[in-house]
C-alpha cells in the first residue's frame, strides 16, 4: 500500500507531540505495516523447516517476500537461476536480445539532470539518476563519454597493481606458464610435460594471472582445450585494449574516476585487466616512442579482428587463428612474454606424485593465498551455480575479493563469447554475485563459530559446497575462516535490528534523524573528517582470533545495549559511547565482544572512558541466527561517541546517520574502520550528509517503542519512533 508523505508542517508538529500520544496517531497504521513487512519476510524465509534449508535458499525466499525496489542490492544463486529461466521462456533470438540490451544506450540523454532530489545507480556502464520519490529514471549518462554533469567530479587515479614484489621472497619456487608458451601448446599441459618451460618465481614488469576454474573431468580439467583457448584470446585481447587505451589517453596519463559514482572510470578507460596491464607491463617495458609502432600495428589489423576472434575463441581449435593474427603483430608479440599464468593442472604436480613432487604440492597449498595476492585472479565461469557450489572454487573466488587490488577480480564468462560486446558490468561478469556469495558464507561461519549452532560439516552442507575429497574439509574450512569477511553490500531491503542510539539532550529531549532522512555524499566524494590516529582493530573482525580467545567460554553475550559504571572518579577523562554498526547480528556480537574484552586497551588508545555501548545490525541477507531479532531506539548520554564497524557501514547509511546526529548535537564524533590498517581513526569535523534532511529534536521521550521483528532499512527512519509515513 502506498500513501503520500505527510506534509512538512505535519512532521514538524509531530516533533512536539509526546511519544505516548504519538503512538495513537492515525498514521501509525502504516507504521505497524512497516513492522509487519519485516516480520512477514522473515516468517516466509524461515517457515517450514528453515533451519535445514541452505543459506542461499533462505536468502532468496527473504528477498522475494520483501517489498520490491529497483536495483536490488543482493543477488542469490536461486534468484539468478529464476531470472535465467524467465529469459529462456521469453525466447528472444540472440540478435534481438542483444539489440534490446542496447536500448538504454540509444535513448535521449539530458545535457543536465533536472532539479530536485534523486538517487544514483550504476549498471552496464551507465550512470542512472532516479527521482525521489518513486524511483523514476530521469537521466542516463554513459561513463565512457565526457559529460558536463560529471565535470569537476572526477580525479586522476590509476588502477592499483598487485603488490608482487612484497611477496616475491615467499614465491621463489612458484611455477608460472608464460602466455606465449600457452599459445604454443594450445592447451594447458600437465606439469611434468611443461616443467622445462615454466618460469620460477614472480618478477616486476610481469602480469601474473591466477586462473580459478572448474575441473570438467576428474582426470583432465580442460579435456578439449576450451579453457586454454578462451584464456589465451582473453589475455591477448586485453593486452590489445591496454595498448589502444595507452595510445589514446597517453602512456603515463592516469585514468579518471568519479569518487561520488562508486569510483567508476570516466572518459577514455579500459577494463580493470587492461588498465592493470597498462600500468604493470606497458609502462615498464615501453615509452611513448616505442608504443607508437605497437598501436599502429593494431590500427592496421583493426579492432574488429581482435574482438571477433575473442568472441569466437572456443572455436579456434589449436589456436590457429590466434597464431595467424599474432604473426601480423610482431611488435605486440614480445609483450605476451610478460604475462605469466598459474593454472593448477600445469603448475602443481598431479597425483600420483613422487616424494619430491609431494613436497612441492604441500608448499604450494601453503602459498595459495600469496599466489592470488601476487597475481590478479581470473575466474572462469560458465555454470555459475556449479562453480560457486564447489568448495575449492568458492574459496578461490572469496580469496580473490580479498587478495585482488581493489577487490575486483577479473571474470571470464566461458558459457558464451570470451569478451561480450558492450560495456562489461558487475552483473554480466558475475563479479557482484561472487561478492554477494561472501555475505552468505560469512553468515554460516558466524552461526558455526560464534553461536555454535552446527558442526563445520553441517555448515559446509548448508552453504551448498561440495568437494571431491572429504579429507579436504579441515583445510578448506580453515582457509574460509581466514578470508571470509565480506566487503559489504547495502540494500534498502536490509533488516535492521538491535539498538539505534540517539543523543540524549537532557530534559527528556533526544536528537533524531528526520523521518525522510536518506544518506548522501559530498559531490567531490570526500568526507569532512580529520585523521587522528591508527587503531589495530582487525581483531574485531577476526573470527579465528575470536575462536582462540573464547575457546572454553560459553555462549556470547548478545545484548544490544550495555553500560559500565564510570570508574574514572577524578573526571579527568571524557566519557564515551561505542556504537557498533555491523552487517548482521553475528558480526555485531563478534565486534561487540571484542570491544568489551579489550575495553581497557581501547580506553588507553582513545584516551576516553567507555561507559556504554550498543550495536545495530543492518543485514541485507538475514539468513543467519538472530539471537535478538528486535529493534528499538535508546537515548545515550556521553561526552564523545565512537562509531565502530567496517568502513562502508561507518561511512554510509546507519553509520552516516549516527555521525550526522552526533555532530549536530555538538558532540565529538569519532569513527573507527576495523577493515583498514592505517589512519583508521577519524573525527567528524563537518556535515557528513550535506544533501540529507537535517535532524530534529523530539521532546517528551518515554520508554520508546520496540519493533518485535526489526524494520527494513527502507522504513527505518520513518518508523523507528513510530512516525506515520507511507509504506511502499
Amino acid at each position: 500500500m502506498s500513501r503520500s508523505e505527510p506534509p512538512a508542517d505535519d512532521v514538524e508538529a509531530m516533533l512536539t507531540i509526546p511519544p505516548q500520544k504519538l503512538r495513537r496517531h492515525p498514521r501509525l497504521l502504516y507504521a505497524r505495516r512497516a513492522s509487519e513487512a519485516a516480520a512477514k519476510a522473515l516468517a516466509y524465509s524461515r517457515g517450514g523447516g528453515g533451519g535445514k534449508r541452505t543459506y542461499d535458499d533462505l536468502a532468496y525466499r527473504y528477498l522475494c517476500a520483501c517489498p520490491q525496489v529497483p536495483f536490488v542490492g543482493v543477488e542469490t544463486l536461486a534468484g539468478r537461476a529464476e531470472r535465467d529461466r524467465r529469459r529462456q521462456r521469453a525466447g528472444l533470438p540472440a540478435d534481438l536480445a542483444r539489440l534490446a540490451g542496447q536500448r538504454d544506450f540509444l535513448v535521449h540523454r539530458r545535457l543536465a539532470f533536472p532539479d530536485g532530489q534523486f538517487r544514483v545507480g550504476i549498471e552496464r556502464g551507465l550512470l542512472y539518476a532516479m527521482a525521489e520519490p518513486g524511483g523514476e529514471i530521469v537521466g542516463r549518462i554513459p561513463l565512457a563519454v565526457r559529460h558536463r554533469a560529471l565535470d569537476g567530479l572526477t580525479k586522476p587515479q590509476d588502477v592499483r597493481p598487485q603488490p608482487t614484489m612484497s611477496v616475491w621472497p615467499h614465491l621463489t619456487e612458484s611455477r608460472w606458464l608464460p602466455l606465449d608458451e600457452l599459445i604454443g601448446y594450445a592447451r594447458f599441459p600437465r606439469m611434468r610435460e611443461a616443467a622445462s618451460r615454466l618460469v620460477h618465481g614472480v618478477f616486476p614488469g610481469r602480469h601474473h594471472v591466477f586462473v580459478s576454474h572448474r575441473w570438467l573431468n576428474v582426470e583432465q580439467p580442460d579435456p578439449d582445450g576450451t579453457q586454454a583457448r578462451l584464456v589465451a584470446w582473453h589475455l591477448v585481447a586485453s593486452m590489445c585494449e591496454a595498448v589502444r587505451v595507452a595510445h589514446r589517453r597517453g602512456l603515463h596519463t592516469p585514468r579518471h574516476v568519479a569518487p561520488a559514482a562508486m569510483h567508476m572510470p570516466v572518459g577514455v578507460a579500459g577494463s580493470d585487466l587492461a588498465e592493470c596491464l597498462l600500468v604493470g607491463v606497458l609502462r615498464e617495458v615501453l615509452d611513448e616512442t616505442s608504443l607508437v609502432p605497437v598501436a599502429q600495428e593494431l590500427e592496421q589489423v583493426g579492432v574488429d579482428a581482435v574482438e571477433l576472434g575473442a568472441s569466437e575463441a572456443s572455436e579456434d581449435i589449436g589456436l590457429e587463428r590466434l597464431s595467424a593474427l599474432l604473426d601480423t603483430l610482431p611488435a605486440l608479440r614480445p609483450l605476451l612474454e610478460h604475462i605469466h599464468i598459474w593454472y593448477d593442472y600445469t603448475c602443481v604436480p598431479q597425483a600420483p606424485r613422487t616424494p619430491e613432487e609431494q613436497e612441492i604440492f604441500r608448499k604450494t597449498l601453503e602459498s595459495l593465498f600469496l599466489l592470488q595476492f601476487a597475481g590478479r585472479t581470473l575466474v572462469l565461469l560458465d555454470d555459475v551455480a556449479d562453480y560457486l557450489g564447489r568448495a575449492w572454487c568458492s574459496l578461490e573466488a572469496a580469496t580473490a575479493l580479498a587478495a585482488t587490488a581493489g577487490g575486483r577480480p577479473d571474470i571470464l564468462h566461458t558459457g558464451g563469447p570470451a569478451r561480450p560486446s558492450g560495456p562489461a558490468t558487475d552483473a554480466e561478469s558475475l563479479r557482484s554475485l561472487v561478492n554477494d556469495r561472501q555475505l552468505v558464507i560469512w553468515r554460516g561461519l558466524l552461526d558455526t563459530e560464534v553461536f555454535r549452532l552446527q558442526s563445520r560439516k553441517e555448515c559446509v552442507r548448508r552453504l551448498g559446497l561440495s568437494m571431491a575429497e572429504p579429507g579436504d574439509l579441515p583445510y578448506l574450512y580453515d582457509r574460509m575462516l581466514s578470508f571470509a569477511v565480506p566487503n559489504g553490500r547495502m540494500s534498502r531491503q536490509a533488516l535492521v535490528t538491535g539498538v539505534v542510539p540517539l543523543p540524549d539532550m537532557g530534559e527528556g529531549k533526544i536528537l533524531i534523524p528526520m523521518p525522510d532522512y536518506s544518506g548522501s555524499q559530498p559531490t567531490d566524494g570526500g568526507r569532512p573528517v580529520r585523521v587522528i590516529g591508527t587503531l589495530d582493530g582487525w581483531g574485531g573482525l577476526n573470527l579465528r582470533g575470536y575462536i582462540e580467545e573464547r575457546q572454553a567460554a560459553g555462549p556470547p553475550d548478545v545484548t544490544p545495549y550495555w553500560s559500565f559504571p564510570d570508574l574514572d572518579a577524578t573526571g579527568t577523562r571524557q566519557t564515551c559511547h561505542v556504537a557498533v554498526v555491523a552487517e548482521c547480528e553475528g558480526e555485531a556480537v563478534l565486534i561487540s565482544s571484542w570491544v568489551r574484552r579489550h575495553r581497557t586497551e581501547l580506553e588507553k588508545q582513545l584516551r576516553l572512558t567507555i561507559v556504554s555501548g550498543s550495536w545495530t545490525a543492518v543485514d541485507p541477507v538475514p539468513v543467519g541466527h538472530l539471537p535478538h531479532g528486535r529493534l528499538r531506539a535508546q537515548p545515550v548520554r556521553a561526552d564523545v561517541w565512537v562509531v565502530v564497524g567496517k568502513s562502508g557501514l561507518v561511512m554510509n547509511d546507519v553509520g552516516q546517520a549516527l555521525c550526522r546526529v552526533v555532530y549536530e548535537a555538538r558532540l565529538p564524533a569519532i569513527t573507527v574502520s576495523l577493515d583498514h590498517t592505517k589512519e583508521n581513526v577519524k573525527q567528524v569535523v563537518g556535515d557528513v550528509a550535506p544533501g540529507a534532511p537535517h535532524s530534529g529534536l523530539l521532546s517528551g521521550w518515554g520508554d520508546g517503542y520496540e519493533h518485535p521483528s526489526g524494520l527494513l532499512y527502507m522504513h527505518l527512519y520513518c518508523h523507528l519512533l513510530q512516525w506515520g509515513a507511507s509504506v511502499r
